[in-house]
């Protein structure tokens, strides 16, 4: 028999995502621990992630997720509907996790500055759904800082224009990322702190189990734990909804709110970009990936 490792889980992950995704119920699936009672067992098992965990004889026979799938030991969590997600004041310089949006939105989260690397321009990293209004922006719009929901106004509380994004896709090709940069109108009116945490130090890859911690708009400074580094969710945008492959899941550490923040490791180290949760659950884009597709590095 095969030993179960996270190779063999990620196959038995591929082979079966699409099935899964396509219940109702199932809101995400993913590589976790294995959770009996409220307690870890100590191993590896496919996890699908349920908007709300039902007993076994109100499923129908389409909805049931068996014990195994393809030899795999599965684990059934209720995850919630999971939505794209104050420090709500008025910042100058403007440090991450403060309030900051597109001016046709409520409000997100400045998770912290970039540079480019081809121009050498300091930026500002949120999501796409933050900054590019969902793909409904243009380039150069007006971003705020607080975001309009917090009472950010044109032309006082103009901070930056929309630069760069990454698409959404919300047909059935999936998507890596929910990111976007702003062009800051005056480079002194940020700064590459974020609030309560300091400045990033580098970067580091999630690994399951692993302490966390962010500062936002809506929740301030929370801290959570990697539950999941493999996750595909399907996440709501409004009356619109986005696969997302890869994804990192954590503990709830968020609110609607805190879309934008760099989520950073108990060393500052950046891990991923928050970009929606649910009650139960937080959802972040591995850092790595959303750098990669942007060309840009974090600026400590």
């Amino acid at each position: 028999m095969e030993k179960i490792t996270n190779q063999v889980i990620a196959r038995a992950l591929k082979l079966n995502e699409d099935e899964l995704l396509s219940k109702a119920n199932v809101v995400g699936v993913g590589i976790g621990e294995k959770i009996r009672g409220g307690f870890s067992q100590g191993r590896l098992c496919l996890k699908i992630y349920v908007e709300k965990k039902l007993i076994a004889k109100k499923l129908t026979k389409a909805e049931f997720i068996p014990q195994e799938i393809s030899c795999i030991e599965t684990d059934v969590e209720e995850a919630g509907k999971i939505i794209a997600q104050s420090n709500t004041g008025r910042f100058r310089p403007a440090p991450g996790g403060v309030s900051l949006g597109h001016y046709q939105i409520t409000a997100g989260t400045l998770g912290c500055l970039v540079k480019d690397k081809k121009s050498g321009k300091v930026l500002i990293l949120s999501n796409n759904h933050v900054l590019a209004n969902s793909n409904k922006a243009e380039k150069g719009d007006p971003i705020l800082q607080p975001g309009p929901y917090d009472g950010g106004k044109k032309p006082k509380d103009l901070i930056g224009y929309l630069e760069n994004w990454i698409e959404i896709n919300f047909k059935k090709e999936a998507n890596l990322v929910d990111a976007a940069l702003a062009r800051p109108k005056v480079s002194g009116d940020v700064r590459p702190e974020i609030m309560l945490i300091g400045s990033p130090q580098g970067l580091t890859k999630a690994k399951i189990g692993m302490p966390i911690q962010k500062s936002g708009r809506t929740t301030g400074y929370t801290t959570g734990k990697v539950k999941d580094i493999s996750a595909s969710v399907k996440v709501n945008y409004d009356n619109q909804t986005a696969l997302f492959r890869g994804q990192i899941l954590t503990t709830n550490m968020s609110q609607g709110g805190d879309s934008g923040s760099l989520v950073l490791d108990m060393k500052a180290r950046a891990v991923g970009l928050l970009f929606a949760g649910s009650e139960q659950v937080t959802i972040l884009n591995p850092i790595n990936e959303v750098l990669r597709l942007l060309d840009v590095e974090i600026l400590s």
